[in-house]
């Protein structure tokens, strides 16, 4: 499966700005499930600061933790975007600058929508390129460091021979190549690298001396980890705008108080324009900025974005009207930034009321069946399975869904409610309400796929450790009532049933199909995806798998 920066994603998580505990002791719960490493917080709220360490790293050597240096993935899109933001202030590009003004005669485009391309469309997913693009798996020389190897030749090859099906401005649609162009366009403006042009633009007049792609030798480094393992860190090429950055909790947090009062700093135009929203993102909660991801909870504005990178993940939240910065930086691809800031939520929140469930006919229930499009990234499935209404969001479970009242649906297992909109009398969309936060996804003519609901249990058989072409480890593990496969040096996504022995994922066009031997037991499987089939040898029995 390919490799990817993340970013925050919609989720049916618990999250209330108003009922919260603090970051470090949410931290401190989350790290117990932490097979190595730790997570360093640093929280914001009025005139009070906190920073905290939870977990182990054992390479700190006594460093604060604060100081501790951590890759931050897809965070650097927000620099990018602020980067971007402060060149058209000093009028060296506008928003609407298009790719082929900057790079023609230098690539010869096939397809002349995409020379039209804006840096405005880079920096809000809006181009219509790719998450990645189709010759980074041909350049990839070590899994483990995916796009070390991805030059400006590799770059500029893909986009003389790209091609778009229609004019932008696209739909929202989270795009590595994409922002990683941008960065690479503005380094082409300034005659200056990317890596060293955000530290000269952004990061020192900001006071964050310590952020960078490769910052001095003096700073204290997190071993990366995937597990229980260690892996190595990522280098990006000509895509290091999209998520080449290191940095401490103690410089995020600067970064953080600087969009609280972007006046007091010299970037201020910048920040105005990058915070300014610029497009919708519906499967992030509303809008985009210039990099930068725009919600609301609870009536106020959020700013935020997620990272993740081989062996880390990290989370940046800023809450201008309530004076909240809240940073998370963990040394281990398993556990999110924005689970870990989520997680403020979880204690002293009161219960809700009981909602009072109605009884609804299976065959009434079949008008709500369908797929709910979010973007061209995140969808809502609603199946009927035993008499009763399932949904799931893009890569995340099916959830039971208990009718109070025609057209509205509650969860038991989060508090959030979806409520089914008509036009004319047909249901053309549903709207999640959770936590003061409403998404609305409309509803598509996609048939619901044929999948297979069962009790955890039944799953188990399945789970166990495959060696991919005898080398690469891939993890299945059973988490509730689904089954989850999680690649090394990659996060778990949930797979699904779509036929006996063959699991779907939802997250990418990817299948496994489970083997058996004579004794009709699971010794195997294969993964197809991209026309390719790779088989994987079992490790590991059911009674040795890990357990979730």
């Amino acid at each position: 499966m390919k490799s990817a920066i993340l970013a925050c994603a919609a989720m049916l998580s618990a999250f209330d700005t108003v009922y919260s505990r603090p970051l470090a002791d949410a931290a401190k719960d989350l790290a117990k499930s932490l097979e190595a490493g730790c997570i360093v917080t640093g929280e914001h709220i009025g005139d009070e600061l906190h920073f905290a360490l939870a977990g182990k790293v054992q390479e700190a050597k006594g460093a604060a933790p604060e100081k501790i240096l951590f890759e931050i993935g897809s965070i650097s899109k927000v620099f990018t975007g602020l980067l971007l933001a402060q060149a058209v202030v000093e009028k060296k590009v506008t928003l609407e600058t298009t790719i082929g003004s900057l790079l023609e005669p230098k690539v010869k485009f096939a397809d002349a929508r995409v020379a039209a391309i804006t840096l405005k469309q880079l920096s809000t997913h809006t181009s219509g390129l790719p998450r990645l693009p189709d010759n980074l798996a041909a350049s990839m020389k070590n899994e483990d460091d995916p796009y070390a190897d991805y030059d400006e030749k590799l770059l500029f090859d893909y986009l003389s021979k790209a091609k778009l099906d229609k004019d932008g401005p696209h739909e929202c649609s989270y795009s590595n190549l994409g922002v990683g162009l941008l960065g690479h366009l503005l380094g082409r403006v300034y005659q200056t690298p990317w890596n060293d042009l955000v530290v000269t633009k952004v990061c020192l007049p900001l006071g964050m001396k310590d952020t960078a792609v490769e910052p001095g030798a003096h700073v204290v480094r997190a071993a990366p980890h995937a597990g229980g393992e260690v892996v190595k860190p990522w280098h990006i090429d000509a895509l290091a705008g999209a998520g080449a950055l290191r940095s401490h909790a103690a410089d995020m947090m600067k970064f953080g108080e600087a969009m609280l009062n972007p006046e007091k700093t010299p970037l201020k135009e910048a920040f105005a324009m990058m915070m300014t929203p610029q497009a919708d993102a519906a499967a992030m909660g509303g809008k985009i900025g210039l990099g930068v991801f725009i919600g609301r909870f609870n009536g106020d504005q959020v700013f935020n974005h997620d990272g993740g990178t081989g062996g880390f993940c990290s989370g940046l939240q800023v809450i201008p009207a309530k004076g909240i910065v809240r940073v998370a930086l963990i040394n281990n691809n398993s556990i999110g930034g924005s689970a870990v800031i989520s997680a403020v939520s979880e204690q002293n929140k009161p219960a809700p009321g009981p909602q009072k469930e109605i009884q609804v006919p299976a065959d009434a229930l079949k008008e709500y069946v369908g797929v709910y499009k979010l973007d061209s990234d995140a969808r809502f499935t609603v199946m009927l399975h035993d008499g009763q209404l399932w949904d799931r969001l893009t890569g995340q479970p099916f959830l039971k869904l208990f009718a109070k009242e025609k057209d509205r649906f509650f969860y038991k297992a989060v508090a959030a409610e979806i409520a089914f909109n008509r036009e004319d009398g047909a249901i053309k969309s549903l709207t999640l309400f959770q936590n003061g936060r409403e998404m609305t996804a409309r509803r598509t003519e996609d048939a619901v796929p044929a999948i297979t609901l069962r009790k955890g249990k039944e799953w188990q058989p399945y789970a166990g450790e495959y060696r991919l072409m005898g080398t690469k480890k891939l993890t299945l593990t059973v988490r509730g009532d689904t089954l989850f496969a999680k690649l090394e040096g990659q996060p778990a996504a949930p797979v699904f049933e779509t036929s006996p022995d063959r699991f779907e994922y939802d997250v990418v066009e990817a299948a496994l199909v489970f083997t058996r031997d004579d004794k009709k037991e699971i010794n195997g499987l294969v993964l197809h995806q991209n026309g390719l089939t790779i088989p994987a040898a079992r490790v590991k029995s059911p009674t040795n798998a890990p357990k979730e």
